[in-house]
Order: C-alpha cells, then structure tokens, then sequence
C-alpha cells in the first residue's frame, strides 16, 4: 500500500497541475479538498495553475486529502482509483509527447494535407505500440477506439487489472495540454474505421489531430 501512495505523492511532487484533474475524475472539490488536506483554498489554487511548486509535504498532505474525501464517499479502493487516475494523465502526457515529437521531425508517414492545413492520422495499432515503449506506469494490453472515445486495457505494476477512457471531456483536456506545449490550435478526433470520413483516407481505426 505505501508504495502505491508514494507513487501517487511524487505524481504530485513532480506535476502539481495534476491535483485539478484528480478532483474533476473524482468529483471533489476544491474547497473539500484543501480543507481535508489542511492548506488554503488559495494555496491549492495555485498549485493547480503551476503558479507555485509543490513539497513533499504539501505532495503528502494533498494525498492524504484525497483518501479522506474519498472515505466520505464509501469508495471500496480509494488507492486504485486514484491509480487508475494518474494512469490517465499519464497517458495522456506520453500521447502528446509522441505527437509533438511526430510534429517537429516531420515524420511524413503521418501527415496528411487537407484544405492546406496539416492533419495527423494515427492507427490504432501505431498508438498501441508507441504507448506500450513509452508508458512506464502500467502494462497496455490494449487500445480500444469508439466515436469520440479511447479506451486503454491494461496491468498495474502491482499486475492489477486497470481501464481507462478517454472520453469527450477527457479529449478537450488533451487539446488544451497539446496547445500549451506546442502553441498550435489543435482538433483531435477518434474514429473506428467504419467511420472515417473518406476525406482521411484510411480504413483503420484511428485518431485524426488538426493543428494550425
């Protein structure tokens, strides 16, 4: 069990922001939250925005925060959940490091042309791949792509089982964090195959990212 929590504390040692998405996922808010951890409002305020850093105390407190408002709500494993979580932001982190290094080698076997504006197409299969070298936090199994949706099967590094979605909120979220790193305005869409535009191209379920 401690090694599950440290692994959670260091996730906010490292990456405060984190600390917002937690809440959302887990529908706590602020003001819950800072009370339980025992900071300010205006202090976690903060460390959300990236506007201070975090300490190993404050990293500790914030997650004992949130194993208390979760005892409030009778969750069977408030650990697993908030593993399940940092899964996700994980994921996401490594997506757009993927994508932005596609970006800026100008690797051409992604990239389409469309009305003058780039446009990346990924395969399912490529994305499995990828995630798999890259993602260390858990073991991927595999990568499930619906309207709108991606869902990720894998193992913990305990070799528990772990699901995550991606679903729309999850995407818009995405876009945000792939705009603050590359300064591009950015769409990003996921098809299964039997519903891809014929504009795209393919006939593979896939992920289609617009930049401007």
């Amino acid at each position: 069990m401690y090694k599950k929590l440290e692994i959670i504390e260091r996730a906010i040692l490292l990456n405060p922001q984190y600390i917002q998405t937690f809440r959302e996922k887990l529908k706590i808010t602020q003001s819950k939250l800072a009370k339980e951890s025992g900071i300010s409002q205006s202090h976690l305020s903060m460390l959300e925005k990236g506007k201070r850093q975090s300490t190993k105390l404050i990293a500790t407190a914030i997650t004992l925060g949130l194993l208390k408002c979760f005892s409030s709500k009778n969750i069977e494993n408030p650990i697993i959940e908030l593993l399940d979580t940092l899964s996700l932001l994980k994921f996401e982190d490594t997506f757009i490091e993927f994508v932005s290094e596609i970006i800026n080698k100008g690797e051409k076997r992604y990239l389409r042309i469309i009305d003058n504006y780039p446009v990346l197409i990924i395969s399912r299969e490529t994305l499995l791949n990828e995630m798999r070298n890259r993602l260390k936090v858990m073991s991927i199994e595999s990568i499930g792509l619906s309207r709108g949706k991606i869902k990720v099967f894998g193992y913990h590094i305990d070799n528990k089982n772990v699901e995550i979605i991606l679903d729309c909120s999850d995407i818009r979220r995405l876009e945000k964090k792939f705009m603050e790193k590359t300064g591009k305005k950015v769409i990003i869409q996921v098809f299964p195959k039997d519903e891809v535009p014929p504009i795209y191209s393919t006939n593979k379920d896939c992920i289609i990212i617009h930049y401007w």
